[in-house]
């Protein structure tokens, strides 16, 4: 299987950190081919990196996408998590996880919360083929005005309240 790990880059310090935390999810025996894709806004030109992110989701036909931002580390139990999902419930668009975070309220991956403020896009690992034509909106808020349009009242949405997103770690 195959995973499209999207990162849209104002903050390139932080790449060899991420890249650290993708080599340890993905070993030993990970049976995903894990493609990173990034796209540079060095001068922060797009609120959140909205647009970027569209352009790679353009670019990508298959497997699954996760956005992870350049200040989230991938979690070393994401993929096995997603593994298990998959291997008791085939049927599973999306996984969405919990978040914790420092100094803040936590993310808790539920259907009510799938909306602006309340969740990120580092909490959903979705198929591409799920996603189709919805893209980010170029706002603030646009990864949760995207899920809250992708996930709520639809089939094959798996929330799992475990803590599987390391949003916002690197500064």
């Amino acid at each position: 299987m195959k995973l499209h790990l999207i990162t849209s880059v104002t903050r390139p310090w932080n790449l060899p950190v991420i890249a650290k935390s993708i080599a340890i999810a993905t070993e030993p025996d990970c049976k995903w081919e894990v493609v990173w894709h990034l796209r540079f806004d060095l001068e922060h030109e797009y609120v959140g990196g909205q647009v970027p992110k569209n352009k790679m989701l353009d670019g990508i036909e298959d497997g699954w996408c996760w956005i992870l931002d350049d200040d989230t580390l991938m979690h070393p139990d994401l993929l096995k998590r997603l593994d298990k999902v998959l291997a008791e419930q085939p049927d599973t668009w999306a996984l969405v996880v919990s978040q914790p975070r420092e100094n803040e309220d936590d993310l808790t991956a539920a259907e009510v919360n799938a909306r602006a403020g309340y969740i990120d896009v580092g909490q959903a690992v979705l198929r591409r083929d799920f996603i189709g034509d919805h893209r980010l909106a170029d706002n603030y808020e646009g990864d949760g005005h995207w899920l809250g349009a992708l996930l709520p009242g639809r089939e094959g949405v798996v929330y799992v309240d475990e803590p599987l997103s390391l949003y916002n770690v690197l500064r």
